[in-house]
């Protein structure tokens, strides 16, 4: 799993390496993952929106675009650069979502938390957490989007990783069934869309 200084070296020509790679394992439907998202989304100068592993800003840019509110979190200080080339009006955060929030989105509210091909690199019970204390910072009917590298359920993975002959062992997908059933026992309403083979998203609200 690469590190900070690993993801800074590949900043430069991340989205030209995704664009290479968005067929089969791991990035297949990577785009229309991200369309899917950006299409979920209600756009307008009055929405805020927290996007944790921001890289270089592919899924908040056509939103940004639309005139909402971004404010952008990474533990890569070149990932940000490049966001912030494309985003000049957003707020950018060099922080490692891994350790406790910053103070600086814990004191805000947002429409929506979104995340998109980062948050399989921390396990099971670390997203948990997260998304309970992300969850403090949601206005009322907020919303948590993930967009990841998941799977419906344990036979799916297990099929595709056995198709693909190849796999990161050091990485945490998202096993929807299992998911949904822990983020259902802290109090949350959770729907899970496979869009790609090895792409879904996961949405997420607070329980009333």
């Amino acid at each position: 799993m690469l590190d900070r200084n690993g993801f800074d070296n590949w900043a430069g020509n991340y989205d030209e390496t995704i664009n290479k790679s968005s067929e089969g394992y791991p990035f297949e439907g990577y785009y229309d993952v991200l369309g899917y998202v950006q299409n979920s989304i209600e756009t307008s100068e009055e929405i805020w929106i927290l996007d944790l592993g921001i890289g270089t800003g592919s899924l908040t840019n056509e939103l940004y675009k639309n005139g909402v509110n971004i404010v952008g979190v990474d533990f890569s200080k070149k990932m940000i650069e490049e966001a912030n080339k494309k985003m000049p009006k957003g707020t950018f955060i060099c922080y490692d979502f891994n350790e406790n929030l910053p103070s600086e989105i814990t004191n805000r509210k947002f429409d929506y938390i979104i995340s998109s091909y980062a948050i399989h690199h921390v396990d099971d019970e670390r997203k948990l957490e997260l998304i309970n204390h992300l969850s403090n910072t949601l206005k009322n009917n907020g919303k948590i989007i993930i967009a990841d590298i998941a799977f419906e359920n344990m036979e799916h993975l297990e099929l595709v990783k056995t198709e693909t002959g190849q796999w990161d062992e050091d990485e945490y997908y998202i096993v929807a069934d299992k998911f949904i059933s822990r983020l259902d026992d802290l109090g949350f309403y959770a729907s899970y869309r496979q869009i790609s083979k090895c792409g879904g998203v996961l949405e997420i609200r607070r329980k009333i």
